[in-house]
């Protein structure tokens, strides 16, 4: 058995085992759904980790859009009227919790101004 976890890490390339790490420690996190299996107007709460940060003008005034992926999917999250917030910011991890609603052509999971706590 250890013998093969040993090889699978020798194998496996570094974008694999992060996200089997991230997985992992998401799993870990009490209360908490998998964004892969995240439901479109639903309320959720999932934990993650901020992928990508960007600031969006939306209807004159700036949005602030995280991804944020858990190792089994990502979402968008959205922040309406702000440019920052303290703490928010790439490779940070986080429990958040609101409803999810279907965004774009592709119908990627969005999740306006949720509830959310830094880990």
């Amino acid at each position: 058995m250890a013998f093969r976890k040993l090889l699978h890490r020798l194998t496996a390339s570094d974008a694999a085992l992060d996200r089997e790490r991230l997985r992992q420690f998401c799993s870990d996190v009490p209360g908490v759904l998998p964004i892969g299996d995240a439901q479109a107007r639903q309320e959720i709460t999932v934990a993650g980790e901020i992928t990508s940060l960007r600031i969006v003008p939306r209807a004159g005034t700036p949005s602030l859009e995280a991804t944020v992926n858990d190792g089994s999917g990502s979402l968008v999250v959205v922040w309406t009227g702000r440019r920052n917030i303290p703490g928010v910011a790439p490779g940070k991890r986080l429990v958040l919790s609101g409803r999810g609603a279907p965004q774009g052509t592709a119908g990627r999971l969005t999740v306006f101004n949720p509830r959310y706590e830094l880990l």
